[in-house]
């Protein structure tokens, strides 16, 4: 049996409730958020962050409104990528802010939780930057990639 990293942290319901949770947040904005699980980073999490931030296509959305969650299990490291639009209206701090209050769910094992109040968060800053467009649409998949 190959072992998943997402199941390792996620159950098949949380992963469910993860996936809702994006749908919901990106109904309020035109921005994308992904989350990305994997056993290990390879060093630095942000840098990882990063690589799977372009190898995931979320540089090529229209208003470079992308924002990836990523998570390297083995690691215990998580790390948030925002996309060149919403990163110069958030900054470092404003990512480093979710990060932190989210961190307490994740200590205490309690992932789904943590990424659901993660994307909830990052779904509001991307609704006040980035509301809807009449033509909008979801340019990336709401799906826990691995």
């Amino acid at each position: 049996m190959v072992r998943e990293p997402v199941r390792q942290i996620l159950s098949a319901a949380d992963e469910t409730q993860v996936v809702a949770a994006i749908g919901a947040a990106e109904k309020a904005t035109s921005g994308e958020i992904r989350v990305h699980v994997e056993w290990r980073s390879g060093g630095d999490p942000l840098a990882a962050a990063r690589r799977w931030f372009h190898r995931l296509g979320m540089d090529k959305t229209r208003e470079r409104n992308g924002v990836l969650l990523y998570l390297a299990v083995d690691d215990k490291a998580f790390a948030i990528v925002g996309d060149r639009g919403i990163h110069e209206k958030v900054g470092d701090d404003g990512w480093a802010s979710i990060r932190d209050g989210i961190q307490a769910a994740f200590v205490s094992g309690r992932f789904a939780h943590g990424l659901e109040e993660a994307i909830r968060s990052v779904g509001a800053i991307l609704a006040a930057h980035f509301p809807p467009r009449g033509d909008d649409r979801n340019e990336l998949p709401d799906t826990v990639s691995r």
